[in-house]
């Protein structure tokens, strides 16, 4: 029968190819904007780094393994850099004269187009113009960057020592940094890092100077210019300071602006900022910001320079340094004032252990090329005057594509560790109520990197030293998991995490109980390092749940259709949940078709489904890999059912505030997880995540669910005619929940909690 399954695979291998693009198409009409230039630059980023490229369809000619040897340990004994060396980097545009962070501010100052802007306000405003010249100077000043090679070279020596007592190493693709490195000079440099630590804004420095790269000015928020010394030392490194919201100081945006434009157009040393805005506190991608994209490209719409190289930057942690910070803050506690005090006390992490950060840089994207402009197409915005220099709605809507592109290749380049399959796998496990030894995370493990790696991520466990790795992972994060008896469990919280007063004034939302932190804070901290794999594990999880519910209608109907039709169908599904969590997973990306016949292959082969090529009878296989996939999407799917069942409550009362739907989902979410032994369904801890909340709410206010108002920032529900109806979308995620291999998802993290308490 296994023999006669397998066959059936292989013919159905041999046609997915040629038969999925075509139904998928014809069912939804797939998205092909865009599609040449990224066709264009996948075939450039095989070619220049062969890349492995499950997602495009192309064959890598270089192997997984081989792919990490390429990542050289930079703090390493013999590798280290000398701070002291003379630096004589490669600029990231080439000019004849090069100008200095003073120079840079008077350019600004002096421009025709600040003039006319300060002419413009003086007349709107009836200020005298001097005044106004004087506000434009502190404003300079506040946001400018400036350069002091002395505090570079001091900060460098103090990163060496500090990563070599914290980390196991700071690993740098150096054939992907050679390939940034060799098409620099011809025009500006954005580089764009994933961003989830504030380790980020060092790291990038650093090994720009290691790899004789002249340091990036680095776009920075408010709450560093106010540390006491800080701020000051950062901007000497090269920071540039900004509001985080200027929308009602129109003077200071523009100036702003100006001083941006002046930075990628008249300098010379490349620009750094991070795309997604803020660190993404639960270690996935976050929908793109395109406020400073918009402003760096300017200066290539407008044709003043003829292109600007944009560099995807994937950064990588074993452990976060802000991990526990960031728990404590996805449940509502309130995160402590950016200070030099503070900055001081953190430093007591170099006691600990956070093993190792990997950095990648993707194949750099021209702007011209992947806008698909030629040589022409700009002479007209050239010519304008420079009060009318904006982006209209077809650049801004350009430069939204292109944002999605970056966080595309930025996910593509993160490197999955060891804790991030041991998190996963043992999620997994937990949900099923089973506990799990060494022999067994090492054997899932390394299926896991196998599923992985034929997605085409890059990972980092060493096949042959799996138990090593399994055991050096969990001494690492020792604060969330441990090895008792052999059985791997969560670490009990401290009696002092427990007891800890929190000021209520300050909660984000509700105020919840030492027994439910007992239960949520390590769950959650798991689930955090389970994310980084989504970016992997979405749409196969999607299929897995589309397969399941076709199942579920051939068999309640008893029809027999055709290999087309399920096809059709189960794309249905893929697409309307790649709908409902489009702002929660980062996966848009024109490579839709292709992804689907990767993932559905990638199915087949593992034997999580199988698929009659005759009847298109679809059966999904309770095994190993399939309640992997579903259970990387499981803790979303509770979220927005919770999240539905509670609006629906509140909407009783009217409209409400988003402030209050956070309350009541936590109080809400809470009564659940108290039930005896964490038997309530559909529950997970991480459906008191405030930022995974506040991703679902304005995902079901974009979506039409929810209509909020622009003048008091009230919500209501949509009226239960409209075609947004929230009780429909209620039931189809219940029947998502019902659906998947697990029913309650803490019952052994609140046994442990409750033991722990008991003891205390």
């Amino acid at each position: 029968m296994a023999t006669t399954q397998q066959q059936n695979n292989n013919n159905i291998r041999k046609q997915i190819s040629t038969r999925t693009v075509a139904a998928a198409a014809a069912v939804s009409g797939l998205k092909t904007k865009n599609c040449r230039q990224i066709e264009n630059m996948e075939m450039s980023s095989v070619s220049q780094e062969t890349e492995t490229a499950a997602s495009s369809g192309e064959s890598s000619s270089i192997s997984p393994g081989d792919y990490m040897k390429q990542f050289k340990n930079i703090i390493a004994p013999g590798n280290e850099t000398s701070m002291t060396r003379e630096f004589k980097p490669q600029v990231a545009y080439e000019f004849e004269r090069y100008s200095n962070p003073q120079q840079l501010k008077q350019f600004v100052l002096r421009s025709e187009k600040l003039r006319s802007l300060l002419e413009h306000y003086s007349q709107e405003t009836k200020q005298p113009l001097r005044q106004l010249e004087q506000q434009a100077r502190a404003i300079i000043d506040e946001i400018g960057l400036d350069r002091n090679m002395a505090i570079i070279r001091w900060c460098g020596i103090a990163i060496t020592a500090i990563g070599k007592r914290i980390c196991d190493g700071i690993y740098v693709n150096s054939e992907s940094m050679a390939n940034v490195r060799k098409d620099m000079g011809k025009c500006p440099v954005l580089y764009l890092p994933s961003h989830r630590s504030y380790m980020d804004f060092i790291l990038m420095s650093y090994i720009c100077y290691y790899y004789d790269i002249e340091i990036p000015g680095i776009a920075a928020g408010m709450d560093f210019h106010s540390m006491f010394g800080m701020g000051t030392m950062l901007r000497k490194t090269g920071a540039f300071f900004m509001r985080r919201s200027f929308s009602n100081d129109e003077l200071y945006w523009d100036i702003f602006r100006e001083y941006m434009y002046a930075l990628v157009a008249n300098y010379h040393i490349g620009v750094e900022f991070f795309i997604e805005g803020t660190r993404s506190r639960n270690f996935k991608a976050l929908v793109p910001k395109v406020g400073l994209l918009s402003m760096a490209l300017l200066p290539y719409f407008t044709g003043e320079v003829p292109d600007v190289m944009i560099v995807p930057v994937s950064v990588a942690y074993e452990r976060v340094l802000e991990e526990q910070l960031f728990v404590y803050e996805l449940l509502g506690v309130p995160k402590p004032k950016e200070s030099t005090k503070g900055f001081f006390k953190a430093l007591k992490i170099i006691d600990e252990r956070f093993g190792k950060m990997f950095l990648d840089f993707g194949t750099p994207i021209s702007a011209r090329e992947f806008f698909g402009h030629e040589s022409g197409d700009r002479i007209q915005r050239a010519g304008l005057g420079g009060s009318l220099q904006k982006l209209n709605r077809q650049e801004i809507e350009l430069v939204k594509q292109l944002a999605n592109e970056i966080i595309y290749q930025q996910q593509r380049r993160i490197v999955i560790s060891t804790f991030n399959m041991l998190s996963l796998f043992y999620a997994s496990k937990l949900y099923g109520q089973l506990s799990v030894n060494l022999d067994e995370l090492a054997r899932g493990i390394l299926h896991l990197k196998r599923i992985f790696e034929q997605l085409g991520a890059h990972v980092s466990t060493r096949s042959s030293n799996i138990k090593s790795d399994i055991i050096d992972a969990v001494e690492i994060h020792g604060n969330i998991l441990q090895f008792r008896v052999g059985r791997l469990q969560f670490t009990p919280l401290a009696a002092d995490q427990l007891a800890a007063k929190i000021d209520v004034k300050r909660l984000k939302a509700h105020a919840l109980s030492p027994e439910t932190m007992a239960v949520a804070v390590p769950m959650l901290a798991l689930q955090l390092y389970v994310n980084p794999c989504m970016f992997w594990m979405a749409r196969p999880a999607y299929l897995l749940l589309a397969a399941l519910k076709e199942q579920r209608r051939q068999h309640m109907e008893d029809v027999v259709g055709t290999y087309e039709s399920t096809l059709s169908a189960l794309h249905n599904h893929v697409t309307s949940m790649d709908a409902l969590f489009q702002h929660e997973f980062i996966v848009e990306s024109n490579r839709e078709a292709v992804e689907f016949e990767t993932h559905l292959q990638l199915l087949l082969d593992e034997r999580a489904l199988e698929l009659d090529k005759q009847t298109g009878r679809i059966r999904v296989q309770d095994n190993e890999c399939s309640r992997v996939i579903l259970a990387a999407l499981a803790p979303f799917l509770c979220l927005y059912y919770q999240l539905a069942v509670t609006i629906r409550q509140l909407s009783e009362d009217g409209e409400f505030s988003s402030k209050e739907l956070l309350v009541r989902v936590q109080q809400y979410v809470e009564k659940l997880l108290q039930q005896p032994g964490g038997a309530a369904a559909h529950v997970h801890p991480y459906c008191l995540a405030l930022d995974n909340l506040n991703i679902a709410i304005y995902a079901l206010v974009q979506s039409g669910y929810l209509h909020k108002s622009r003048e008091t920032g009230l919500m209501r529900v949509a009226s239960a005619t409209s075609d947004k109806c929230l009780r429909q979308l209620e039931l189809q995620l219940l029947e998502y929940c019902q659906l998947m291999p697990f029913a309650q998802y803490s019952t052994a993290a609140n046994e442990q909690a409750q033991s722990h308490i008991a003891k205390l």
